[in-house]
């Protein structure tokens, strides 16, 4: 008999929590259970999925710093650093613009928020997440962003889990490392060391900190290593995490959530599908060579896990493992994959634009092409400092409300149906990470210029 796959058991999961929370949900609304019970058990399945994103939660910060040091020591000529970078970003902002004019194309044909009732959407909305207003235009927000990237304190960034600055720091300590055990004894002659160009030997100033660069190259790859061990054993929970956050869906939400905000989360789920299943594998198809379904395939306990934690960064150590399947080489998804976990979302791009321009219409206002061209670029620069964590794309809205003078409360319209869309369009953000790593590998694979 054959053994099932480790996504086989995920699905298994997903499908168990349905089944009992479902019924639970239903139960506890036609009063034949009592509500503070199915609310326990929500709670209790719940609790278990929380344990396993900690698991994975606990390992990001040594993997992403790792694989992203081991990434770059281990492309030696840092030249190549510069075209692998140059490609990753280029493909994270070229597919993140095709999904948020994907969403706004669909919302503008579909119309969701016409003729919509504010008043009941207001009355089943919960709270507004709590952030902090704007102080000044949008420049100056997207500016902070930027200027967040460079932390004062890498150490306080990696116990704050700030992934973005954390990962700037780890590229240029990569660089550095790189760059001390490659260097020749002439730059050390440049500095005033006893090396004179010609000799056949390196200075014994020079030659001390090529060894020790080489000895922080080899901590950091074993490190890697270690960690993607780690990885493996807590990836076989990953079916009871799972199994916990459906449970806590199904019972604690049920389908009632749907009611007031179907079409709307209609037009996200539309499309998501249209990015997830006609976009990106025609980028795979195309620029990466390589077969859509059999990469959905090698991809789906990550895709999998990301639908069910709704956490990109929880997610990373498993998308990391799952695109070595695929046969992405390690050095080239060690370095994209923790740059997309935090800068490449697609599906939360797509999100906040289809959100505001409902938004928009719910409260009649006719925002021309322009204005949704503020919304469109505004919602690409927005889901850039998002987070890789549940909800962090809501939260991020507030800065695209802002561009085109929305309220900010208008956020908590559509918080009824925002966990099964966060959960949707993370599993996209994670696909699309993988499809980077294919593109980027496939290019990387063919000889670099010469000068």
């Amino acid at each position: 008999m054959k053994r099932l796959e480790l996504h086989h058991w995920i699905l298994l999961a997903m499908g168990l929590g349905a089944l009992i929370g479902l019924p639970l949900n239903l139960a506890a609304e036609s009063g034949a259970l009592p509500a503070e019970t199915v609310a326990t058990v929500a709670d209790v399945g719940k609790a278990l999925g929380d344990l396993f994103l900690r698991l994975l939660q606990m390992l990001v910060v040594p993997l992403i710093v790792s694989s992203l040091i081991t990434g770059v020591t281990g492309m030696g000529d840092l030249r190549k650093l510069g075209r692998l970078g140059g490609r990753t970003v280029a493909f994270y902002l070229g597919t993140s613009f095709v999904a948020i004019v994907t969403g706004v194309l669909m919302v503008n044909l579909l119309n969701p928020g016409v003729g919509a009732d504010l008043g009941l959407l207001e009355a089943g909305a919960g709270a507004a997440p709590n952030v902090v207003e704007s102080g000044g235009h949008v420049g100056q927000i997207l500016w902070a962003q930027l200027e967040g990237m460079i932390p004062k304190n890498p150490l306080k960034a990696a116990a704050d889990g700030d992934m973005l600055p954390l990962i700037f720091f780890s590229i240029v300590l990569g660089v550095f490392i790189s760059a001390v055990e490659h260097q020749r004894g002439d730059e050390a002659d440049e500095a005033g060391g006893p090396y004179r160009e010609g000799d056949a030997q390196d200075s014994p100033e020079v030659a001390e900190e090529r060894s020790g660069a080489a000895l922080l190259r080899r901590f950091f790859a074993g490190l890697f290593a270690v960690m993607m061990r780690m990885t493996l054993a807590v990836i076989r929970l990953a079916p009871i995490g799972v199994f916990g956050f459906m449970l806590y869906a199904a019972a604690g939400r049920g389908l009632a959530a749907f009611e007031a905000l179907g079409l709307y989360a209609l037009t996200v789920f539309l499309a998501l599908a249209v990015h997830a299943f006609v976009t990106l594998p025609l980028i795979l198809r195309f620029l990466g060579h390589r077969s859509p379904i059999g990469h959905a395939k090698a991809m789906m306990p990550a895709l999998l896990t990301a639908f069910s934690t709704a956490s990109s960064n929880g997610t990373l150590p498993l998308t990391l493992q799952c695109t070595e399947r695929s046969g992405v080489p390690n050095e080239v998804g060690s370095f994209v994959l923790p740059l997309g976990a935090t800068i490449n979302m697609d599906g939360t791009a797509l999100y906040e634009a289809v959100a505001v321009l409902f938004i928009a219409q719910v409260y009649g206002m006719d925002l021309s092409l322009g204005q949704q061209a503020i919304v469109a670029l505004t919602a690409l620069l927005a889901s850039v400092g998002a987070a890789g964590i549940p909800h962090a794309g809501t939260v991020m809205m507030v800065v695209v409300l802002s561009a085109v003078g929305l309220p900010t409360t208008a956020v908590g319209l559509i918080l009824a149906v925002d966990r099964i869309l966060d959960m949707c369009r993370t599993t996209v953000n994670v696909f699309s990470d993988s499809c980077a790593a294919v593109v980027v590998a496939h290019y990387a694979a063919d000889p670099a210029p010469t000068d």
